[in-house]
């Protein structure tokens, strides 16, 4: 995953800047972060002037790893699976915080309208917050005709992302976390701002 190139229309550009910001944080990814601060305070401006930017020192990045882990990867139970199937509540009972569930099968025929596929290096499931937030950023950077963006973002992002950032603040002591959470939080509820 790279840094959004500065000359995408802003949605956009958010959408994979929060596909980058809510990657595996590892030194050589966290190291392109100030690259995009930009970006990330033109979109923050934009929703909210008092809605804080995620900044991450280059001395954080062990830190910032393990928080990452904590949360959202284990070993163990993690208190914000970053997995859209874990947070829907209109599925069946015996669905409800499990992985792999309905809402993978339009996710994949919406990458495929797309033309993407997920790579299997990345040993992440298709609803992955990443993940999508690539493949919206992608259908925004095509001025998506198909309505692929608006697909992603009514009917997966928008629906799971204000209950998953809300945990993910909750549950973080890390202000890079926090600040992430408010921002994507913010953006999927007002990306027609952009």
């Amino acid at each position: 995953m790279s840094t959004p190139a500065p000359e995408l229309n802003v949605a956009a550009s958010a959408a994979l800047l929060l596909a980058h910001w809510w990657a595996r944080p590892l030194t050589a990814v966290v190291a392109t972060w100030p690259d995009a601060q930009e970006v990330a305070a033109a979109v923050s401006s934009r929703l909210s002037p008092d809605l804080p930017v995620p900044v991450c020192a280059a001395d954080e990045v062990d830190a910032l790893l393990t928080e990452y882990e904590r949360l959202f990867a284990g070993p163990g139970p993690v208190p914000c699976p970053p997995y859209e199937s874990y947070w829907r509540t209109d599925v069946l009972p015996y669905q409800r915080h499990a992985l792999m569930g309905p809402c993978i099968d339009d996710l994949v025929q919406q990458y495929q309208r797309l033309g993407i596929v997920v790579d299997p290096a990345s040993k992440e499931l298709p609803d992955h917050v990443a993940i999508e937030f690539e493949a919206l950023g992608y259908a925004l950077s095509l001025q998506d005709d198909q309505g692929v963006a608006a697909q992603l973002l009514d009917a997966h992002l928008g629906i799971w992302i204000p209950q998953w950032g809300a945990a993910v603040a909750d549950a973080s002591g890390n202000r890079f976390y926090k600040a992430l959470a408010a921002l994507t939080v913010r953006w999927s509820q007002q990306m027609g701002r952009l």
